[in-house]
This record gives C-alpha cells, sequence and structure tokens, in this order.
C-alpha cells in the first residue's frame, strides 16, 4: 500500500514538469515585454507581455491538462476531459458559493473566497485522470454506443466536477484563509522561519522525486498583489 502511494505521488511530481516547463519563457515574454525597453517597438513589448501574462492567467487549467496527461500516458482525452471538468467546476462554485457564504458573488469574485488557483487545476486534472484510466473502455447498451469508450470520458468527468464543485464551495473558503494567513505570517511575521523549513523539507524531498508537490502550493498559491506592479 506504501509502495502504490509513494509511486503515485512520484508521478504527481512528475506530471507538475509539463505545466511547470511552460514558465521559463512565459515569464521571459512577460518580464521584457513589461519592461518597455526603448530599442523594442512599443507593439512588440505588448504582445510579448499579453503572450506572457496569458500563461499565468491560465495556469489552473494548464495545471489540469499537464496532471491529465501525466497519468493517462499523454492520452489527448484526459486533456479534453480535464479542461471540461475544471470549466464545470469553476462554474459550480461561482453558483453555489455565495449561497453557502451568504455574500453577492461580486463580493466572492473580489475577495477570491471561491477561487481554488492551481491547486483546483490539480485538482480536476486528478478526476479527469482517475475517470479515463476508470471508465476509457466502458461499454454501452448499443442505442447509446456513440458515447462509449473514451467519448464517455469528458461526459463523466463534467458529471463528477459538479459535484466537486458543490464540495469546494463548502470546504475552500476556509482552506483558502488558511493558505492565506500562512503566506501573510510567512510574508511579514516570521519569513526566517517559514523558508528555513520550505527549504529544509523541499531539499529532503528531492532524493524521491516528490518536491514539485511541495512547491506547487508555495510558487503558485500563496501570496497576492494588489497590481500588475505588484
Amino acid at each position: 500500500m506504501f509502495k502504490n502511494a509513494f509511486a503515485n505521488l512520484q508521478k504527481v511530481g512528475k506530471s507538475l514538469m509539463l505545466p511547470v516547463s511552460v514558465l521559463p519563457i512565459a515569464g521571459i515574454l512577460l518580464g521584457v515585454g513589461s519592461a518597455n525597453f526603448s530599442w523594442l517597438p512599443a507593439v512588440v513589448s505588448h504582445v510579448m507581455a499579453e503572450a506572457g501574462g496569458s500563461v499565468f492567467a491560465n495556469m489552473p487549467l494548464i495545471f489540469a491538462i499537464g496532471v491529465a496527461l501525466g497519468f493517462t500516458n499523454n492520452d489527448g482525452v484526459s486533456a479534453l476531459a480535464a479542461v471540461v471538468a475544471y470549466g464545470i467546476m469553476v462554474k459550480t462554485m461561482a453558483v453555489v458559493a455565495p449561497l453557502v457564504l451568504h455574500l453577492p458573488a461580486e463580493e466572492i469574485a473580489a475577495k477570491h473566497l471561491a477561487d481554488t488557483g492551481v491547486l483546483g487545476g490539480i485538482i480536476a486534472g486528478s478526476i479527469a485522470a482517475y475517470m479515463f484510466n476508470r471508465f476509457y473502455r466502458i461499454k454501452l447498451p448499443e442505442y447509446l454506443g456513440f458515447f462509449a469508450g473514451k467519448r464517455f470520458v469528458p461526459i463523466i468527468s463534467g458529471m463528477t466536477a459538479i459535484f466537486l464543485g458543490v464540495v469546494l464551495s463548502f470546504i475552500w473558503p476556509p482552506v483558502g484563509a488558511a493558505i492565506q494567513e500562512f503566506s501573510q505570517w510567512a510574508a511579514y511575521q516570521n519569513p526566517v522561519v517559514a523558508f528555513g523549513i520550505y527549504g529544509v523539507v523541499e531539499r529532503s524531498l528531492v532524493p524521491f522525486g516528490l518536491h514539485h508537490i511541495w512547491n506547487v502550493p508555495f510558487q503558485m498559491q500563496i501570496g497576492e498583489f494588489t497590481n500588475a506592479a505588484g
């Protein structure tokens, strides 16, 4: 049992490498484009900044696709299922969260109370991967034969994402608040201890190939900014 869990965690770490590999070029485009160099035409700078920014704006979806592909031997159907699952999960939370929190949808959006970020993408991608591995050979009655096999995967992934969105509407607000509190503590109250712990754990996990899992919340989820200038 422990070996299976360890192998699955390693697989998660490897699957995260695909979306992470996009970040360097996106960062370069965004950095150079936002620097407004005098030797670079304004339109080129704008295009580069928008191109790089689009990657970071869609990181949850990119991670959803990357995780799904990593667990299904790069089968494209799982990527489609991940996109469907993530989109439905987000929209479900947008409807249910205001009812759970008793707050206007505008306030929830402004405070990012239902924004699962990259972790939400990883969850959606994991759901899509599980559904693919479970149902890609499913047989249906003849009159439903068109939806059998791999075509069934995006359907069941989307249906599961509705349930997932409802559950996360209850679970995520306190989890998100805890992550935000930790980020404030790490940044302003005791950054030496916080990042000391982060560094020790990260380096300890490197030999096992699990450090990518540990890195995701720190690099992609924790923290906030006021505007594009920081």
